[in-house]
């Protein structure tokens, strides 16, 4: 007998035209092979569609992709690849869903398209990107909410044209590229119990020259690379401080700048605001960030929204701030370590939850 198209041996015989197979592992959905012979002869049967009620069986995740000149391929689940590689093809849409689901809420997952841009977040098998348009997935984006946002951690890596496979960015983190017209080709997707251990590397996740930059002064690290458009820039669980941070835009098609200032530990807020790169807060005085806030001027202001949120000591990571709101503590002594900062189309939903995003003593 074969299951999914893998053999699991000889059955036990029972009776005349009867045997038995034990502890056989099944899928979701099933397709099973029996193959017999007779007075030297071979013959078979199959049937598909099987479904199995795994009542015991984690939550799992499986999606398809349509690749250009293929169409959709066969489903792929929990970190396999789905898509191709080596053959020079772009994928043009995606669609995911979870099986077994045990807790409420869903998967929703969002397309950066070649010469459209981010489209509207799609769920639970819809279709997101396009097809029949010849038109290259570039990013994308994937997050749980309710209750398995609680539970799990979604993480995804892309495998980008020149790029090769990228990191692997999680829970609402862009993967792929933006402003480089490089297609993705394949993509890989798993579901991780909350808090463990990531399949891979989460460096270069995401490959962008437009957006929003921005590079923080650590504790006894000193300046970090520069991060972009979301990415994490700083320590978490390392108890180290923020001491300073540099922010700038790079390659965007609306004037405008971006500024910033910062709340610095023993000096209180900045009496001015900084911009384009400028040093906000300190370097060599071992004092720490404790809050910032972040906004756009000019038509950058009217295009975009800017989100911004801090892990701060003992709170860790606080809501999603936007557009000059204060993103930190203040009289609580507590350090910043972390920082993730991102430009949104103006009204766009915000990149996760916007509560308790300032603790003031």
């Amino acid at each position: 007998m074969f299951v999914n198209g893998q053999s699991v041996g000889k059955g036990r015989k029972q009776q005349s035209g009867v045997f038995v197979w034990d502890d056989v592992k099944l899928d979701d959905m099933n397709t099973i092979k029996a193959v017999g012979t007779f007075d030297g002869q071979t013959y078979s049967d199959e049937v598909s569609g099987i479904k199995a009620e795994n009542k015991n069986s984690a939550t799992s995740i499986k999606y398809q992709t349509h690749i250009q000149s293929i169409g959709w391929q066969e489903a792929k689940k929990d970190g396999q690849t789905s898509g191709t590689i080596g053959k020079g093809l772009r994928m043009e849409a995606l669609k995911v869903k979870l099986q077994n689901k045990k807790y409420g809420g869903n998967i929703e997952y969002r397309t950066h398209i070649a010469q459209k841009g981010w489209q509207d977040w799609k769920k639970n098998g819809q279709t997101a990107g396009t097809t029949g348009e010849k038109l290259a997935m570039e990013a994308v984006r994937l997050k749980l909410t309710g209750e398995l946002a609680e539970h799990y951690d979604i993480y995804y890596r892309v495998h980008s044209q020149s790029y090769g496979w990228l990191g692997w960015a999680k829970n609402g983190e862009i993967a792929g590229t933006a402003g480089l017209a490089k297609r993705m080709e394949a993509i890989q997707i798993k579901l991780v119990e909350k808090g463990g251990k990531a399949p891979g590397t989460s460096e270069k996740h995401y490959v962008s020259n437009q957006g929003v930059f921005y590079q923080s002064h650590v504790q006894t690290y000193g300046w970090q690379t520069w991060k972009q458009n979301g990415e994490t820039s700083g320590t978490s669980g390392q108890a180290k401080r923020l001491e300073a941070i540099k922010i700038k835009l790079q390659k965007m098609k609306v004037s405008g700048n971006i500024e910033y200032q910062s709340h610095v530990q023993t000096y209180g807020w900045e009496k001015s605001w900084k911009k384009n790169g400028q040093l906000s807060g300190t370097s060599g005085k071992a004092k720490r960030l404790e809050a910032v806030k972040i906004r756009l001027t000019g038509e950058m202001k009217n295009k975009y929204d800017v989100y911004y949120r801090v892990h701060a000591q003992s709170y860790g990571w606080l809501g999603w701030a936007k557009n000059g709101e204060k993103a930190g503590t203040e009289g609580l002594a507590k350090r910043l370590e972390a920082v993730q900062i991102v430009l949104v189309e103006k009204g766009g939903a915000a990149p996760g939850s916007t509560e308790k995003t300032f603790i003031k003593k």
